[in-house]
C-alpha cells in the first residue's frame, strides 16, 4: 500500500459504511427480511467486480482502495476485525447459564466441531472433482465449523425464546469459532508444508495434539488473565460522575480487547480468538457492574461491531468477485449448491448424534432445541475471515515463499484456494440468506416463543396504560392559558391510540391527573368526555367531578413545584442594579434556555426534523454576543430575523409537496412555523423563569434582588412579544396549529413510553417497532392533514360567503 495513491485505502471501508446505512433505510422502510450482511456482501461483490472491470473503463479512487483492501495481509485483518466483533459478543452472553452449560458447550465447539470438519473435508474429498490434497480439504472443513450467530441472535431476543436456547447459540458460536481457528492453524501448517513453505515443518498427531492444547488452554489462559486486568482498571477508574473517566472505561475496554488478541495470536502464539472470548466473558463476571456508564460501553462497543461486520462482509463479498469468473455455471455452482446441502446435513446429523449426551449434561438440551440449533449454523464473520487469511497467505507464498515448485504447480495451488474461497463465501451467503430468513418461522413453528395470545395481552395492558398517560397528559395541556381551548375530537382523530378510551380508563386518568397534579385545578374535560362517553358516562363523571378542589386556577404554570412558587414575588431594593452582575445572569439565563429548548427537543415538543430548533438555538447565539456587548437580552428579535426558507424546504420534503406545488399552503405554512417558534419560545422563557426564581432566591428572605428582576422583566417582555406574534395571525390558523402541536407532543410520549418498556426489558424491539413505525407514520400524517385541513375550511367559509352574498 506504498506510493502516492496508499492514502485512499481509507476510502473503502467508510464507503462500505455509508452504503449499509443505505442499506439499511431500504431495508427497515420496505420491511425487507434479508440479513443486512447477506445484503453487504452482495455489495462488496458488485464492488469488487467494479474493481476488477474499472468503471468507466478506468482506474480511480474507489476501484483503487477496494483493490488494496482485497489484498490485504491475512494475519493483519484476523488482528483488526475479530477482536472487536468477538467482545461484545462474548460479554453479552449470559455468566450465570454459561458456567453451568460449559460442558455442554465444550461438546458442541470441540468434538463435534472436530467431527464436522473431519466429515466435511472427507466429502469435499470424493464429491468435488477439483481434485484437492486432504490438508485443503481439512482447512476447508475448518472453514467451514465456524458459526456466525448475529442474525439468529437479533432473532432471539425478539421473540423472547428461552434464555437456555440463547446461551446455547451463543455460547456455541464462541467457542466453536475459537476451536475453528485452532483446527484452522493446524491445517493450514500442514498444507503449507505441502506447497513446499520455507521454514514450515509437518505436523505429526503428538505434535498436532500438542499444538492443540498450547493454542486453546494457551488462549483461555491469556484471556482469563487480561479479563483481570481490565477489571481492576474499570475497578479503579470509580469516579462515577466523571463523564471524561467514563470514557477511558470504554477505551481501556476496546484495548484490553485488542491487546488481548495480540499478545495471544502474535507474542505468545495461542489462540487469539479464545483469548478474546475469555477476557470478555471474565469482564462480565466481574466487572459488569464496574462500568460507571454502562449504556455508554453497550453502545459504543455496538457501534464498532457495527462497522467491523459490515466492512469484512463487504470485503469478503469484494474478494469472492474475484474468484466468480472461475465459476462455470454448469459445474461448480451445482457442487457449490451440493457442498452447501452436506454442510447443513452433516450439522444435523452430528447434533442428533450427540444429543443423547448434550440432553444430559450442562443445562440439558429439549429435542426441539435441538433441531433449532441444527438448523442455525449459520457461517459468517470469522469463516470469511479465516477464507480471506488463507487466500492471503496462499497468494504470497505462491508468489516467492515455495521452494522446488514449477510455475504451473504454483497457479494451481493459487487456483484451488480461489475455488475453495469461491464455496466459503457462496455457502456463507446462502447461510445467511436460506437459515437467516427461515430461523423465525422454524422457531415459531417449534414453539419455541412465548405465546402470542399471553404477549398480546401484555401489549393491551400497556396500551391501556398508555391512554392514561396521554389524557393526563392532555389535561395537563389544558391548564395552560394557551392551550385552554384545544379541541379532543382533532386529537382523537390524529391520536389513534385515543380513539377508542374506556369509560374506566378516562376516570382512572382524573384520578392519576389529581393524585400526581394535586395543586392544579381539574381542567375543563367537557370536551373529551363528549368525544368518549355516552350520556350517563358523562352525567357520572360530572358528578365526580364536582367534588373536585379549587386547587390551582387554569392558566398559571402547571408544575409539581408550584408550591414554591405560587406566592407573589419579593424584591430586595437594599441593593442597587450591580451591571457585572447583570450581565452574568443573563448568560446564565440565555444558557437555562438552551437547556429547556434541548429537553423540548428530547420529550417531543420540539420538532428535531424541522429549522424550528436551529432558529431558536441561534437567536441565543445572537443573544449571548447582545449581553457580551452590554446590551439587554432579546433573543426575539434575533428570531425573527432568522431565515424560514430551511424550514420550507424540510416540510416540503416531509410532506411530499417538492413536486407538486399545489399540495402546499405558503401562508399556512409561514403562519405554522411562526407559531410553533412563539410556543417554543415561550415555553422555554417561563421555564426559565420559574427556575431563576427558585434556584437564585435568598434562602433567609425567600427574595430576588432588583438584578434578577432586570431579568426577570426583560425575559417577560420577550414573552409578551411572542404573544402579540401569535394574536396577529388568524385565530382558525392558530386553534389548527396548536391542536396540531398538541398531537404532536401526544405521539412523541407514545414513542418514547415503547422505548422506555424496551430499554426496562418489558417488551421486545420488534414488539415495539410495530407502534413505534405506526406513530411515526401518524407524524407524518398530521404535518399533511392540518394544512390541508384549514386550506379545505377557508376555502368553504369563502364559498359560503360568496353564496350568501
Amino acid at each position: 500500500m506504498s506510493g502516492n495513491n496508499a492514502n485512499v485505502v481509507v476510502l473503502f471501508p467508510w464507503l462500505a459504511c455509508i452504503i449499509g446505512c443505505l442499506v439499511y433505510y431500504i431495508t427497515s422502510r420496505l420491511k425487507i427480511k434479508i440479513p443486512y450482511t447477506s445484503i453487504m456482501f452482495i455489495v462488496g461483490t458488485i464492488m469488487g467486480f467494479f474493481a476488477q472491470e474499472g468503471i468507466g473503463g478506468g482506474r480511480n479512487a474507489v476501484t483503487e482502495s477496494t483493490s488494496m483492501w482485497t489484498r490485504i495481509d491475512g494475519e493483519l485483518l484476523l488482528l483488526v476485525f475479530l477482536p472487536g466483533l468477538l467482545f461484545l459478543d462474548s460479554y453479552n452472553i449470559n455468566v450465570y447459564l454459561f458456567k453451568k452449560a460449559f460442558w455442554q458447550l465444550l461438546l458442541f465447539a470441540f468434538p463435534i466441531s472436530l467431527c464436522g470438519t473431519i466429515l466435511t473435508a472427507i466429502f469435499a474429498k470424493m464429491a468435488l472433482p477439483y481434485d484437492w490434497s486432504i490438508n485443503l480439504c481439512l482447512l476447508l472443513g475448518s472453514v467451514l465449523s465456524a458459526t456466525d450467530p448475529v442474525a439468529v441472535a437479533v432473532l432471539l431476543d425478539d421473540t423472547g425464546a428461552p434464555p437456555r436456547l440463547r446461551t446455547h447459540i451463543a455460547g456455541e458460536s464462541l467457542l466453536n469459532d475459537g476451536a475453528s481457528l485452532v483446527f484452522f492453524k493446524i491445517s493450514l501448517r500442514s498444507f503449507l508444508h505441502e506447497m513446499g513453505v520455507h521454514g514450515v515443518e509437518d505436523i505429526g498427531w503428538f505434535r498436532g495434539i500438542a499444538l492443540f492444547l498450547r493454542l486453546s488452554l494457551g488462549g483461555t489462559l491469556v484471556g482469563v488473565i487480561f479479563g483481570l486486568v481490565l477489571v481492576t482498571i474499570l475497578f479503579n477508574l470509580n469516579r462515577r460522575l466523571s463523564r471524561e473517566e467514563c470514557v477511558f472505561q470504554v477505551t481501556a475496554t476496546i484495548a484490553i480487547a485488542y491487546l488481548s488478541y495480540f499478545v495471544s495470536e502474535v507474542l505468545l502464539h495461542c489462540s487469539g480468538i479464545l483469548s478474546v472470548v475469555f477476557c470478555g466473558v471474565t469482564t462480565k463476571m466481574y466487572g459488569a457492574t464496574l462500568f460507571n456508564d454502562a449504556a455508554l460501553a453497550r453502545d459504543f462497543i455496538s457501534i464498532f461491531e457495527k462497522l467491523l461486520n459490515t466492512t469484512i462482509f463487504t470485503v469478503g463479498g469484494a474478494v469472492w468477485s474475484s474468484v466468480i469468473p472461475s465459476f462455470t455455471i454448469s459445474t461448480d455452482w451445482m457442487y457449490l449448491i451440493l457442498l452447501y446441502t452436506a454442510v447443513v446435513v452433516i450439522r444435523v446429523l452430528l447434533m442428533t448424534s450427540f444429543y443423547p449426551i448434550s440432553s444430559r449434561i450442562g443445562v440439558g438440551t429439549s429435542p426441539m432445541e435441538m433441531i433449532f440449533i441444527s438448523w442455525s449454523g449459520l457461517r459468517g464473520a470469522v469463516g470469511i475471515a479465516l477464507a480471506l487469511l488463507l487466500s492471503a497467505e496462499v497468494f504470497e507464498y505462491s508468489q516467492s515463499g515455495s521452494d522446488g515448485l514449477s510455475d504451473d504447480t504454483r497457479r494451481q495451488y493459487l487456483h484451488q484456494v480461489q475455488k475453495l474461497f469461491g464455496h466459503t463465501g457462496g455457502i456463507s451467503f446462502l447461510s445467511l440468506i436460506i437459515q437467516g430468513t427461515t430461523s423465525g418461522p422454524l422457531l415459531r413453528a417449534l414453539g419455541l416463543v412465548a405465546s402470542t395470545e399471553t404477549r398480546d395481552q401484555v401489549l393491551n395492558n400497556y396500551e391501556k396504560h398508555l391512554q392514561r398517560d396521554l389524557l393526563v397528559d392532555y389535561m395537563l395541556l389544558l391548564c395552560e392559558k394557551r392551550f385552554e381551548h384545544l379541541d379532543y375530537g382533532i386529537v382523537k382523530k390524529h391520536v389513534s391510540i385515543l380513539r377508542e378510551v374506556s369509560p374506566t380508563i378516562f376516570q382512572a386518568a382524573i384520578d392519576c391527573f389529581r393524585s400526581k397534579y394535586p395543586s392544579l385545578k381539574l381542567p375543563d374535560v367537557s370536551n373529551i368526555s363528549m368525544h368518549l362517553l355516552s350520556e350517563t358516562d358523562q352525567v357520572a363523571c360530572e358528578i365526580d367531578r364536582s367534588c373536585d378542589s379549587p386547587g390551582v386556577p387554569n392558566g398559571e404554570q402547571p408544575s409539581n413545584e408550584k408550591s414554591a412558587t405560587k406566592r407573589d414575588t419579593l424584591y430586595d431594593a437594599s441593593h442597587m442594579i450591580d451591571e457585572a452582575s447583570l450581565t452574568e445572569e443573563r448568560k446564565i439565563f440565555v444558557e437555562s434556555m438552551k437547556t429547556e429548548y434541548h429537553n423540548q427537543l428530547s420529550n417531543g415538543l420540539l420538532d428535531s426534523r424541522s429549522a424550528i430548533p436551529f432558529t431558536l438555538l441561534e437567536s441565543l447565539q445572537c443573544a449571548e454576543e447582545e449581553i457580551a456587548n452590554g446590551r439587554p437580552m432579546n433573543d426575539w428579535a434575533a428570531l425573527q430575523n432568522s431565515s424560514l426558507l430551511l424550514d420550507r424546504a424540510l416540510h416540503s420534503y416531509r410532506v411530499g409537496s417538492l413536486c407538486n406545488r399545489q399540495r402546499q399552503d405558503d401562508d399556512f405554512c409561514l403562519t405554522r412555523t411562526k407559531v410553533l417558534q412563539a410556543l417554543s419560545f415561550i415555553k422555554a422563557h417561563l421555564a426559565s423563569q420559574s427556575k431563576l426564581k427558585a434556584e437564585f432566591s435568598s434562602i433567609e428572605t425567600r427574595s430576588l434582588s432588583l438584578t434578577e428582576k432586570k431579568v426577570l422583566d426583560e425575559s417577560r417582555e420577550q414573552v409578551a412579544r411572542a404573544d402579540a406574534c401569535i394574536d396577529a395571525f388568524d385565530a382558525q390558523d392558530v386553534n389548527a396549529i396548536k391542536s396540531q402541536y398538541c398531537c404532536q407532543v401526544l405521539l412523541h410520549k407514545s414513542a418514547r413510553y415503547f422505548e422506555r418498556l424496551v430499554s426496562s426489558g418489558l417488551v421486545t424491539e420488534s414488539e415495539a417497532s410495530l407502534f413505534l413505525d405506526k406513530y411515526d407514520e401518524e407524524l407524518r400524517e398530521l404535518r399533511l392533514s392540518s394544512e390541508f385541513e384549514v386550506t379545505r375550511d377557508k376555502k368553504q367559509a369563502a364559498a359560503n360567503l360568496d353564496s350568501m352574498t
